[in-house]
This record gives C-alpha cells, structure tokens and sequence, in this order.
C-alpha cells in the first residue's frame, strides 16, 4: 500500500487553490525541512477520515483503495468504473505481473514481430501505442466532461492534468517539460510502442525520454482517462523512458494532489459498490479474459 500525504485540514479545504496548493505539496510532501517526515501517513484511508470533515466540498473526488492486479483485471476495473460513472473517481495501481498493454487500434498482427517476447499482453479500449506497465505509477480517472471542473473536450483534460502535474511534480523536485507537438510515428505501427512517440502535452524529460502519458475515452459525457507516471525505463523501452525521479509513494502523493487540484475537488475515501465490482467481474470475463479481444479486438463494443 502506498504512503499519501497527511494534510491540516486547512490545507485539505483549500486544495483546490493555487497558493494552498503549492502549501500542501512544499509541507506534505516533504519539501519543507521541518517536519518533512510527520507529513506522511500510514494509508491513505487514515489521512482522508481524519482530515476534511465539515467543510464546504461543492465537487468530490471519491479515492478507491490501491489495486495490485493483472491486466485483464485492471483494464476491466477501468472499463467498470466508466461504464457506471457514479461519481468522479480517481484510482491509482501497480500491474503485477508485468504486462504489455496496446493501444485500441494498434494491429496486432502488424507489431507482434516488435513486441517483447514472453510478456503478458492486453489491449486497452483507448488509443496510443504499446506500453510496458513496470516501474509507474499507474492511474484512471473518471468524470462528465463539463462539470465539476473537468473540461468540455477530452482532448483539453490532457493539458490541464499534465500541467498540474509537471507543476506539482516540480515542488517535488522532478523537473520536466510538456511536449509541445506529437512527434514519431503517430499510428504505433513500424514503431508500437507509445512511449518512444511523445505526443503534445506529455511530460518529457530535458534530456530527452518520455515520462508520463494518458489516453481517453468517451461514453455520451463520461469520460475515462488513464495514464502512466514512470519511475525507471525497461529492457523494451529502454531510452525512450526517463524515470521521474520519485519513489512510488512520493509520486503516487503528488500525483493525488495534483489531480485533484487541477480539477478544484475535494478527495475523500471510497469503496467500489456491489455493482461496480460486478461489472469489473463481467468485463473482464468477456473482453480482457479473451485473447480474440487482444489480437484482434472481438467482443462487445467498447
């Protein structure tokens, strides 16, 4: 279970604010040297019952429990959590074991001779290219375009999101920079992997190496978007990632904040309903459990 930033209730008030904001990360996050390490706590649940209560929160984001799962399991629990889009969620994850996602429309058939052998393969229902799920923090967030803070268009979510965390990211000591145009191969076929081909608004190192890129989708106004923070490169990948810097707890806090910030929503804990986690149950039954879905996308319309 990840370490979250322990916030005064004041801080947790204000978070959607720009000064109260950068308060909480320079002080939660250990930016501050006094008192940097009582800023964390030993779950997140501890921190969000204890902090926020009686305030004015006119937009909640409710924070599932971490999720430590296979593929299948977690581009089902995404897929659920669109499907009923109860309510503004975030949720952050770890794939174990490793596994190689493709994007919607990649062919299969076209990059299998690419792909790294002997991987556990998924397919996810947003687009972009193959990513290798190792060493990141993983995230899904879901919403109705706007309202609540979210955007009118998908596409405006990316650069609100990655700048509130490249901003955020850099209280915290990591310095990166926003991709100002998509570069490489933009149909991740002669190249399929998604992290070799920044596209505009990902985050990306100075030196070159991409580190934290999301892909959308729409269902009527909800929206999904998820996305990968990375902590080190692998064997695939290799100098097309750069490593953000931070240890997983440390991203996984600032990236909670950011998030939330960027949105001007208030976090608070939550479970998956009954009916969620049936739908994660029966998607993942007949859509990720089924290797006619990754090699050639058959099954129920996404």
């Amino acid at each position: 279970m990840p370490f979250f930033l322990r916030f005064t209730p004041e801080q947790w008030a204000g978070l959607a604010g720009e000064g109260p904001t950068r308060r909480l990360v320079q002080q939660g996050a250990g930016l501050s040297h006094a008192g940097a390490e009582d800023n964390y706590a030993r779950s997140p649940f501890h921190v969000l019952q204890r902090c926020g209560k009686g305030h004015n929160r006119p937009a909640m984001l409710r924070l599932l429990p971490f999720l430590d799962a296979d593929g299948p399991t977690q581009m089902a629990a995404d897929e659920a959590l669109l499907e009923s889009a109860q309510a503004a969620t975030l949720r952050l994850y770890r794939w174990t074991p490793a596994t190689v996602s493709l994007g919607y429309f990649q062919d299969h058939a076209a990059i299998a001779p690419h792909l790294p052998a002997g991987m556990p393969l998924v397919r996810r229902i947003t687009g972009g290219g193959a990513i290798w799920h190792e060493h990141e923090v993983t995230y899904c967030l879901v919403g109705t375009l706007g309202r609540d803070g979210w955007p009118q268009r998908v596409r405006d979510c990316y650069p609100l999101l990655h700048g509130a965390l490249r901003a955020t990211l850099k209280l915290a000591g990591a310095t990166l920079e926003q991709q100002a145009e998509s570069v490489g191969d933009r149909r991740y076929r002669d190249e399929p992997r998604c992290f070799a081909s920044p596209a505009t608004d990902d985050l990306v190192h100075g030196d070159g190496g991409k580190v934290l890129g999301s892909a959308g989708r729409v269902r009527g106004e909800c929206v999904l978007i998820h996305g990968s923070l990375k902590l080190a490169s692998n064997p695939w990948d290799g100098d097309a990632v750069r490593g953000c810097g931070l240890t997983f707890e440390r991203a996984s806090a600032v990236m909670t904040a950011a998030f939330a910030a960027a949105l001007g929503q208030t976090l608070t804990p939550g479970e998956w309903s009954a009916d969620e986690l049936a739908a994660r149950e029966r998607i993942r039954g007949v859509r990720y459990g089924d290797d006619g879905w990754v090699v050639a996308r058959r099954g129920p319309r996404p």
